[in-house]
């Protein structure tokens, strides 16, 4: 199958995780992340369609909170509880979006 994805995808550093502005819970661990969004598996509800002011909390060093508005594109529950879901990033400042491009080359290097 050929990759059809236009943004590299990275995986972030374990604790690395995803909170909603809003509520202040923890929305989920990020599996992958993208300069377009990213993976998230998590215990909360969310389902396509779905739109979230978050804080994506990259534990790089030192650690990274971008503020950003995600759709959730599709999601997974399992019978486990958890939840898989792809998230695309809607909004984001310039200034964030060029600190997540600038993780995700140091990531990738």
């Amino acid at each position: 199958m050929t990759e059809k994805r236009i943004n590299k995808r990275v995986n972030p550093p374990d604790g690395s995780i995803v909170v909603n502005q809003i509520n202040g819970k923890v929305l989920g661990k990020i599996i992958d992340v993208s300069a377009g969004g990213f993976l998230l598996a998590g215990r909360e509800k969310y389902s396509a369609g779905m739109i979230f002011q978050l804080n994506l909390i990259l534990e790089v060093n030192p650690q990274v909170s971008l503020s950003v508005g995600a759709e959730c594109i599709w999601s997974d529950p399992q019978t486990s509880g958890l939840t898989f879901g792809g998230f695309q990033i809607i909004d984001i400042s310039g200034q964030d979006n060029q600190t997540l491009n600038d993780i995700i080359d140091q990531i990738d290097h």
